[in-house]
């Protein structure tokens, strides 16, 4: 079963980049636009394996999110994103969260950060196609010349 990955941010182009990014790599995505949707795969019980939110939600600081996290007694992992690069900011991070992105970022970095966190997703079963090779009575192009 992939890994989940909870994705909060009311950007919607950055929302959707990621949400496709983790999906590419393998990882089940579920996307918030606000702390208020977040909550419903946070709260009574966590059920996902990584969230990845924003500092600066409607109505919300994601630092607020994690601190109710945490005193609900939920270790899972978690990347606080902000375009705000602030001293305040990296010290909650420090405290709540397990690892700290500045916007914009690279997203090589952020799945770097993802894998770090939770590991890498399980692989996709690889299937294996073999295509019979033709024989000569089927394989007109490699028939000998006719006389």
């Amino acid at each position: 079963m992939s890994k989940r990955v909870l994705v909060i941010e009311d950007e919607v182009l950055l929302r959707r980049t990621l949400t496709s990014a983790f999906r590419e790599a393998g990882y089940d995505a579920l996307l918030a636009g606000s702390a208020e949707e977040a909550e419903a795969h946070l709260f009574p019980d966590v059920a996902v394996d990584l969230v990845v939110l924003d500092n600066r939600l409607p109505g919300a600081h994601g630092v607020g999110l994690l601190r109710r996290l945490r005193a609900s007694g939920s270790a899972v992992p978690a990347i606080l994103m902000t375009a705000f690069d602030q001293a305040e900011t990296r010290r909650a991070a420090e405290e709540w969260a397990n690892g700290y992105v500045v916007k914009p970022f690279d997203l090589a970095r952020m799945l770097s950060e993802v894998r770090r966190l939770v590991g890498a997703s399980e692989p996709e079963p690889v299937l294996e196609t073999t295509i019979p090779r033709p024989t000569a009575a089927a394989d007109p192009i490699h028939e000998s010349p006719r006389r």
